[in-house]
């Protein structure tokens, strides 16, 4: 967006409905995940690892490989990031 034409944003959201794996499932990919991670805390380990990924495309692949339905109010997505077996397009 060219910031001389418009001083505004306009965001869209969908939300994302993890389906397939258990809580425990993604509380065990949280913890692998973090291990590698310079933080603080656990918490401050664990809001990087949400907010920016292990890359710069992290999140964006996960939507991309985890997709397994819509509808018009959300994205229903399965698998684990770290597990390629578990995603439906990887």
């Amino acid at each position: 967006m060219e910031p001389e034409l418009a001083n505004y944003h306009v965001v869209f959201t969908t939300p994302y409905v993890l389906i397939g794996q258990a809580k425990h499932d993604w509380i065990a990919y949280f913890k692998r995940s973090m291990v590698g991670l310079k933080a603080r805390s656990e918490t401050d380990a664990l809001h990087q690892l949400l907010k920016f990924g292990l890359g710069k495309n992290h999140w964006n692949e996960f939507v991309f490989l985890a997709y397994h339905h819509h509808q018009f109010d959300a994205i229903f997505l399965t698998g684990l990031p770290d597990m390629k077996a578990t995603l439906p397009h990887a």
